[in-house]
């Protein structure tokens, strides 16, 4: 037959030669529970107890649904599916099929079978049995139900495993399976059976006082954990040891002859397994280092080494291994182990320990017939011999930490490095293990990378192919890829390559080398079907988020789960090195695997598309206003938007340091979402994002940007049909033109502005309106023109109540008469603000009185006192976060100590103003203090 069921190791189908993975684990669960009762049925109460035990998921009957569902189709794709079917009736589901087909099924038949035949056939017959196990039974699955029945199968093992014992002893093979029996015993130290076994063992090989020790030291442990003595079979068993030299019980029957074909142990050979050096091998020197270390705990340390290199798929881990490992040959004297686990490769199920066992056994001169046939017997033999050497085992490409753990050591002396896709965080926690988290390569290795593959030269002459190093984004085998599609082409067809490669639409098509394990695209799928269904939901749903690096709270949103639910996924990604916590609660992708997480998102209905982001957009409009308020109170009262109501509270920002922090983490993944939500048409976000970023896009000089928002802000606006929010956006836009500079664009739309407040009797607009029509003339030095404006504000300030301002006003009156050279009343205006700054806290308002009465006091030969007034408008700047108006108070400060003849604190003044100016890309301003910084005895002018 061709189908086969395998439950005694890893859950797979056995069809056609090759071993099938039945999906996920929950979905394997499933399938493991049907098999243990072939040709029964289940009902659905009890295979969702057995699943999840006593804390099923919310609907947990369609999540079992969709399983079976799966588990038919699977069987669709399969060849003689007639022989085995899912089938559902009123008692529940049952697989159908010849029981035979199933392992455990033909393992109790087998072993029932040896116990009735002659001993020659019941051998056959225990040999036969026990091939089938290939490991833990359910390996890689846990539910409390198959934890228990696993322990009850483990012990059935055991049973068969000590009657087959029987059989060999009485044949006189002692000697044969004394390693077997050792790591028994070791397993198994209070199990009477073995121990009568091992003991025999050892008396009929000769070794008397080994078998005396033996049964000393169980008599101890059965005293010490159960306060009792060996039973009467074991203790007439040491009788006899003691007194009888030539009892037929302990007298070893002669071993029969080895056969021919039987291999004979060779304790010289050495294994050389490692695959070959890779060659031009670039950079990795931190890393190298970092294994150096980790391994200082290997030969002549009380423990045996382990380090796990993790990292997504394509990063460089097999070669970085390889590399350190031919670098340290000497080092392992004894040899050195290769297998690869095949923990992810496409299309090949992850190799058995219990095989990968067999094969180093093997490389260790083993003989056949002393190589027991279960994965724990194989471990142990692999444990003894083993110790006292000092070897090198390479694990290449390992699914997770249960296909490792019975593959290490156990003695000083062996330093086993492992590659995987997973962090293997178990090895970490059991075994201390070190650990590599291996990145991309930098832009310089990856460009030396490259121009190794291709060539120096024509790196260095041809632009697109700089263009096509940056578009792999530092993963060496994108590198590679890139480099062999690269070599030979001629200059248009590599500029046609990198246009490939620099669209997000074609890149992963173009990084194919034309097999399965040189496909960036099947790389990542296999990693995303390694996944449990939650997590693999979850990474789906990233592709949708607009920007590459989320926050928790943003995350969770997005996904539709708690904070610490979601936590917990991303911990499993993160494991899985699909995604990197870079800072504390930040997450980011790697720009290739974004791509292919966008692909599998794209797959999803258009409507969960949108809802999923409409929740992100909604947690950014509720929590950037929140912010918003946090940092300028004073200004977001007037916020003529409809009252929001969040799909979930957010946070309380303490202070505006804390909402200024928030704005700067979340900033990109803002101007994202509102960029996202422009294209969607999502007018009322487009709006809120808009108004809730002025502030913040002012105190950073970020004003194209603001200009270009507002401008978008007035078209959504209008498209929500609201007049009195599309007057005030157009005051905003207006305000961002003037802050840029634009004067002559800004004044059509104040009064445009203007016209319509009085239109719509809106006195808060109107006010405010005025107020900045008369900023703009100070702007254009039209400082006469700015002052009526100025009163029609103040007076509509005082008649809205508004002190705050009405405050700011008498400032900006205080300015105008300043440039007027009207200086008395210039301070009076200002000294009036002060207070009403003060009392509600305002410190932007503060902070800019203080520059204008800093302003007077220089210009009125009031040095001293002008150097103070601009220090305190520095720290309030500074407070706030204003780096805009900062860099302007630093160029003032520098100029005034200037004049006070302070060339050095004048030099650091204007370096940091210079400083800040780059930051900003306020290019005129930066120049102004280059030259400065040039000729620092330039007379400074007052009047700036």
């Amino acid at each position: 037959m061709s189908i086969r069921f395998a439950l005694l190791g890893d859950v797979v189908i056995r069809s056609g030669g090759s071993d099938v993975v039945p999906g996920s684990p929950r979905q394997r669960c499933v399938l493991a529970l049907l098999m243990t009762e072939v040709n029964r049925p289940l009902s659905l109460d009890t295979l969702i107890d057995r699943v999840w035990g006593t804390a099923p998921p919310p609907r947990a009957s369609a999540t079992l649904y969709s399983y079976i569902s799966r588990l038919r189709a699977l069987r669709a794709t399969l060849p003689h599916q007639e022989e085995w079917d899912l089938v559902r009736s009123s008692a529940g589901y049952t697989l159908r099929a010849d029981e035979s087909l199933v392992d455990l099924a033909r393992f109790r038949s087998l072993a029932d079978q040896a116990r009735g035949a002659s001993a020659e056939e019941a051998k056959g017959r225990y040999e036969e049995a026990l091939a089938l196990w290939r490991g833990r039974p359910f390996a890689g699955l846990t539910s409390d139900w198959l934890d228990a029945y696993r322990g009850s199968l483990e012990a059935e093992h055991l049973r068969v495993r000590l009657e087959h014992h029987e059989l060999l002893l009485d044949e006189g093979r002692h000697a044969d399976l004394v390693p077997a029996l050792t790591a028994l015993a070791s397993e198994h130290p209070l199990d009477e059976r073995v121990a009568h076994q091992h003991i025999l063992a050892l008396y009929r090989s000769g070794r008397h006082a080994a078998a005396l020790t033996a049964y000393e030291e169980l008599r101890g442990q059965l005293a010490e954990a159960l306060g009792v003595d060996p039973g009467p079979r074991l203790q007439e068993l040491h009788q006899r040891m003691l007194v009888s030299s030539g009892d037929l019980l302990l007298a070893p029957a002669a071993p029969p002859a080895p056969a021919p074909s039987t291999a004979t142990r060779q304790p010289t050979r050495i294994p050389r397994q490692l695959p070959a050096r890779p060659t031009g091998f670039i950079g990795r020197d931190d890393t190298l280092a970092l294994l150096d270390r980790h391994t200082e705990a290997s030969p002549g340390h009380d423990a045996p080494a382990v380090s796990v290199i993790g990292g997504m798929g394509g990063v460089g881990k097999t070669w970085l291994a390889l590399q350190w490992a031919h670098t340290h040959l000497d080092a392992f004297p004894d040899g050195q182990l290769y297998a690869q686990l095949h923990g992810f490769s496409p299309g090949t199920p992850p190799t058995a320990p219990g095989d990968v066992l067999h094969a180093f056994l093997v490389a260790l001169g083993a003989v056949d017939r002393e190589i027991p046939p279960d994965t724990e017997g194989r471990a142990a033999l692999y444990r003894t011999l083993m110790a006292e050497r000092r070897m090198l085992v390479l694990l290449d490409n390992a699914r997770d930490s249960d296909q490792v753990l019975p593959l290490l050591p156990a003695t000083p002396g062996c330093l086993t490095l492992v590659t995987s896709r997973n962090r293997l965080s178990t090895l970490k926690v059991r075994w201390g293990a070190g650990s590599v988290d291996l990145a991309v390569l930098p832009a310089a290795e990856s460009a030396r990378l490259f121009a190794r593959r291709v060539g120096s030269a024509r790196t260095e002459t041809e632009p697109a192919l700089r263009d096509i190093v940056r578009s792999c984004a530092g993963l060496p085998l994108a590198l590679d890829i890139a480099a062999a599609h690269a070599v030979g082409l001629p200059a248009p067809a590599l500029h046609q390559l990198a246009r490939e490669l620099r669209d997000p639409r074609t890149r992963l098509d173009a990084l194919d080398a034309g097999e399965v394990s040189t496909n960036l695209r099947i790389l990542f799928a296999s990693s995303h079907q390694a996944l449990e269904p939650e997590a693999a939901r979850a990474f789906r749903l990233l592709g949708l988020a607009p920007h590459l690096d989320l926050g928790l709270l943003a995350l969770a949103r997005l996904l539709d789960l708690s904070p610490t639910r979601t936590r917990r996924v991303l911990r499993v990604l993160e494991e899985a090195c699909l995604v990197r916590r870079h800072r504390p609660g930040r997450y980011h992708m790697h720009d290739l695997v974004r791509l292919y997480a966008e692909e599998q998102a794209a797959e999803l209905p258009a409507g969960s598309r949108d809802e999923t982001v409409r929740r992100l957009a909604d947690f950014y409009v509720s929590n950037a206003h929140a912010a918003h308020q946090a940092l300028d109170p004073h200004r977001t009262a007037d916020d003529p938007l409809p009252a929001h109501r969040p799909k979930a509270e957010p946070p309380a920002f303490d202070d505006a340091e804390s909402a200024l922090a928030w704005f700067e983490a979340e900033y990109p993944c803002l101007r994202e979402i509102t960029a996202y939500a422009r294209r969607r048409r999502w007018h009322a976000e487009v709006c809120r994002l808009t108004w809730s970023l002025h502030t913040f896009r002012w105190r950073r000089g970020l004003f194209t940007e603001s200009i270009e928002a507002w401008s978008a802000a007035l078209d959504a606006a209008a498209a929500l049909d609201d007049p009195r929010l599309a007057a005030h956006t157009r005051l905003r836009l207006a305000v961002a033109l003037a802050q840029a500079g634009r004067y002559e664009d800004a004044l059509p739309h104040l009064e445009q502005a203007l016209s319509r407040f009085a239109a719509q009797g809106d006195l808060a607009g109107l006010t405010r309106t005025h107020h900045a029509l008369a900023e703009v003339h100070v702007r254009r030095d039209a400082h006469e023109s700015s002052l009526p404006h100025f009163a029609e504000a103040l007076d509509g300030y005082r008649r809205l109540g508004d002190q705050v301002g009405e405050a700011n006003t008498l400032n900006g009156t205080g300015w105008a008469l300043a440039r007027l050279g009207r200086y008395t009343s210039g301070e009076e205006h200002c000294l009036k603000a002060l207070p009403l700054l003060k009392h509600h806290r305002d410190g932007e308002g503060q902070a800019a009185t203080w520059d204008t009465l800093a302003h007077i006091m220089w210009r009125t030969g009031r040095t001293e006192r002008a150097l103070h007034a601009y220090e305190q408008a520095l720290r309030h700047f500074q407070a706030i976060g204003n780096a805009n108006r900062e860099a302007d108070t630093w160029a003032k400060l520098g100029d005034v100590r200037a004049e006070r003849d302070d060339r050095h604190g004048a030099r650091k003044a204007w370096t940091n103003a210079r400083d800040l100016y780059r930051d900003q890309r306020r290019t005129a301003e930066e120049q102004h203090m280059t030259a400065r910084l040039a000729s620092p005895a330039r007379p400074a002018d007052p009047s700036r």
